[in-house]
């Protein structure tokens, strides 16, 4: 606890310190006296107040919860109880660190009038986070007047809050049609779905025109009659989001002013230069994993995640539930890009180990660079037949072929953007091809359909039941 000048105090040294010190100095008779005598009355009257006044703050404590989780861009209620164990208070001031990731609705400080002794109060402190990520609450102090009112009494508090921010999901689920939300199946229709259930139903007698790959030989031999296998469609898959989060998962992404500030907190505040927003390829990365693993939630599927740079980090096992939801979300919120290229071999060597049953990998890699989509393209064979993989990365901003803009260039830097905008273009289109002969599917859609372009891929593989 420290003592900070009130501004009574400042009045009565400006009234009377000051004219006392002048006097002391000037004046060699009896005023000398009266000043002396002023100067230490004053000193004392100052150190009585302190010293009747620690008490005050010493009884006063204040907690908060361990843990709280909170989403980008949306208020989070901080509630602060304080405890008074001792005098009546005529107010409690109190106020957090106002570190750069989060600001405040109104004002970062709070004012309790009054607080009672042996009471205790429940503050609200809304904050509202400016980046996803793992924080730390680490201080807070609180203040209050003197019994004579000559000091401010200071205290600090240590806390030890936790603070996870999460993606808002919220602009991400709005882009998305509700065929994808799966709020419910109200007014569906009864839709063929093509392909052969891979799930055992049950044993029946042959029956002219089955297929005699699904007859049951043992079955057959101990009845002495043919007996045929059936199946039923396969309700329950696994579907892995595996991310990149190497060093060309960071590439940037710029986005109108306009569309940036309309309510979408995935573009930070302080980025803001010129005309444009800027965010990063992974932020898309980590707002389509989880749009993709809250939709196979609902449709009933078992979703894992994975992630990996230069080596597999997390790998969470295919599951679902609420709980198995927040604790991917809880996996991916604090992932950032590393200055390293990613190592494919050692991913796909490490899902083959882990991963025995056939499943859905939906990888979000960055293969814009020519070197880094042929070491993948390497690496991929070690899964590609036991697994069905699906590629999306967001396009990169200039990758366009070559006289497809509706506006001609003006000037020659122009003309050398576009064609180095065509050249990348071309090797895109080219590690597309590559992959496809392998049976693997690279989407590229811009940046605002790369949720609805994954899980339209996914709602479409699950109804052809090609896993």
């Amino acid at each position: 606890m420290r003592p900070v000048p009130n501004t009574i105090l400042l009045w009565v040294a400006f009234f009377v310190a000051i004219p006392a010190c002048t006097i002391v100095v000037y004046d060699n008779g009896a005023g000398r006296l009266l000043g002396i005598l002023a100067l230490v009355a004053l000193f004392l009257v100052c150190l009585a107040d302190f010293l009747l006044s620690r008490p005050l703050l010493q009884l006063v404590e204040a907690a908060t919860p361990e843990l709280l989780r909170g989403t980008k861009g949306r208020a989070v209620d901080l509630m602060i109880e304080f405890s008074n164990a001792g005098a009546d208070l005529a107010w409690l001031r109190y106020g957090l660190n106002a570190a750069p990731f989060f600001r405040f609705e109104k004002d970062p400080t709070g004012k309790l009038s009054p607080f009672p002794g042996g009471k205790k109060l429940t503050a609200r402190c809304p904050i509202i986070p400016l980046k996803r990520g793992h924080y730390t609450l680490d201080a807070l102090h609180i203040e209050t007047r003197s019994r004579l009112g000559l000091w401010l009494l200071r205290k600090r508090f240590d806390l030890s809050t936790e603070l996870r921010v999460y993606p808002d999901l919220t602009f991400e689920r709005k882009r998305l049609a509700s065929l994808f939300l799966m709020r419910g199946q109200d007014g569906s229709h009864i839709v063929r779905q093509v392909g052969k259930g891979r799930d055992f139903e049950q044993l029946r007698d042959y029956q002219p025109g089955d297929d005699y790959v699904d007859i049951d030989w043992k079955a057959t031999a101990r009845r002495q009659l043919p007996v045929t296998r059936t199946y039923q469609i396969e309700k329950t898959q696994e579907v892995y989001v595996i991310v990149d989060h190497s060093r060309l998962s960071g590439r940037e992404i710029r986005v109108p002013v306009e569309e940036g500030m309309g309510g979408d907190w995935l573009y930070e505040e302080s980025s803001s230069g010129g005309d444009y927003l800027i965010t990063s390829q992974l932020e898309k990365f980590l707002h389509c994993s989880l749009i993709l693993a809250s939709v196979a939630e609902r449709q009933g599927d078992l979703c894992g995640f994975v992630s990996f740079a230069d080596k597999v980090d997390r790998f969470i096992r295919g599951r679902n539930g609420k709980d198995h939801y927040n604790l991917i979300r809880d996996a991916l919120y604090t992932l950032e890009p590393k200055p390293v290229t990613p190592d494919f071999e050692q991913l796909m060597i490490s899902l083959r180990q882990r991963l025995t049953r056939r499943a859905l990998l939906v990888m979000l890699v960055d293969l814009s660079d020519p070197l880094t989509a042929e070491q993948f393209y390497d690496a991929l064979p070690l899964i590609n037949k036991q697994h069905l993989v699906l590629v999306n990365m967001v396009k990169p901003e200039r990758a366009n072929a070559i006289f497809s803009s509706r506006e001609a260039p003006e000037t020659v830097s122009e003309v050398y953007e576009e064609m180095g905008g065509h050249f990348q273009w071309q090797e895109i289109r080219e590690t597309r091809n590559k992959l496809h002969h392998l049976g693997v599917e690279l989407g590229v859609p811009d940046h605002a359909e790369l949720c609805t372009e994954t899980v339209t891929q996914y709602l479409n593989i699950k109804n052809r039941q090609l896993i």
